[in-house]
């Protein structure tokens, strides 16, 4: 009968890998729990009874306590790809039209598609914030307007003599 409660106790965790649900692992143990008692001559009705016993015991009184500490434990959300974008000023490189017709942004050396945030038009030159996401579209807000080209005045020439 050990080997009957081994693979009980490699069926459920496999269940459990394959469900995170974090209650086969009490059902691992009690199988584990009921092949001891296989080994140490324990006839079956006790063996069924460890492995009732084991599993209930784990799932009504550890189960909680480790997801309440699990949830304690979590750290701060990382965030990655384009939503560590929101927050950063770029560029606008194309014309925003409006809340619907996208222009580009240039962020991290690529352009990005980018919706104007309050339905305004932002011209190229503009600098924008990040404000959101619109699935692959970069939601942004103008901080600066473009920079008029002012040509740089030209010095008058001095004569020696």
């Amino acid at each position: 009968m050990t080997w009957f409660w081994l693979a009980v106790a490699l069926a459920f965790g496999v269940g459990e890998v394959l469900t995170l649900a974090f209650y086969a692992i009490f059902l691992v143990v009690g199988a584990l729990a009921a092949s001891l008692a296989a080994q140490m001559g324990v006839e079956l009705p006790g063996q069924v009874i460890v492995f009732a016993v084991v599993s209930v015991l784990g799932v009504v009184a550890a189960r909680p306590a480790l997801m309440g500490y699990l949830r304690r434990r979590e750290g701060p959300l990382v965030v990655s790809g384009a939503e560590s974008m929101i927050g950063e000023e770029a560029p606008v490189v194309d014309d925003i039209l409006d809340a619907h017709h996208p222009g580009h942004v240039q962020l991290h050396g690529e352009r990005w598609p980018a919706l104007s945030e309050n339905g305004k038009p932002i011209h190229k030159g503009s600098t924008v914030r990040v404000t959101a996401l619109k699935q692959a579209t970069l939601v942004v807000a103008q901080v600066r307007a473009p920079q008029p080209h002012v040509p740089p005045a030209s010095s008058p020439a001095t004569k020696e003599g």
